[in-house]
């Protein structure tokens, strides 16, 4: 299984694509919410994965009759993932030797991400793969998120490539979406967190992978 011939720009989400860390997620919804007494509904990480921090922070407060500013609930999550980003998280299989082979093949990269610039980096560093990238942007820097194609655009904004050259990695339906209607060719990447969505991501996305190590074959 291979790109086609004419990619000559890849765009990573982080969570569930590149980091094994969605687990993280829910483990700090069901922390946060569980200290307002508030059980975790079934539907609510599918409502937020692909919104920026401040808009899952607004719709958080809006659905749950929060008392919290959307600022001191942001900085509660960042307490809590902090930890867990700078030494905790880790990339998924064959992360590293896909990255090392798309640079071996004149391909550059980008990473486009709903997760807070504040973790994302440490995290990439850590994981000695930060230098794979040309740039690392997120939600917060465009004004719609992931079901839009807005954030994937951003990511190529200081390239001469039209999407059509580009692709995109994600393992979430609304990413797979966004970077779709915006003409990106889009490869589903298989994460556990996202498993009831994997038809409908098989249907719209260009290719399908359980892993990266599906490309390196």
């Amino acid at each position: 299984m291979s790109l086609p011939k004419n990619i000559k720009y890849a765009v990573f989400d982080l969570d569930g694509t590149l980091f094994d860390s969605m687990w993280l997620w829910k483990q700090i919804d069901y922390d946060y919410l569980s200290k307002r007494g508030i059980q975790v509904p079934s539907d609510y990480m599918k409502c937020i994965n692909h919104l920026s921090v401040m808009d899952t922070a607004l719709y958080s407060i809006e659905r749950f009759n929060l008392k919290d500013s959307p600022e001191d609930l942001i900085a509660e999550w960042l307490d809590m993932a902090k930890e867990a980003y700078c030494n905790k998280i880790l990339l998924k299989p064959y992360v590293t030797e896909y990255l090392e082979k798309l640079k071996k093949d004149g391909v550059s990269m980008s990473v486009a991400t709903s997760l807070s610039l504040e973790l994302a980096i440490p995290a990439l560093e850590r994981n000695g793969i930060l230098k794979y990238f040309d740039s690392v942007v997120n939600s917060e820097q465009v004004k719609r998120g992931k079901g839009f194609p807005d954030i994937y655009l951003k990511a190529i904004s200081h390239t001469n490539f039209k999407p059509q050259d580009c692709v995109v990695f994600e393992d979430i339906l609304k990413g797979v979406t966004g970077a779709k209607a915006g003409e990106f060719f889009v490869v589903g990447v298989y994460d556990e967190e996202s498993a009831q969505d994997h038809n409908a991501i098989k249907n719209i996305a260009d290719m399908f992978i359980n892993s990266l190590k599906d490309l390196l074959i």
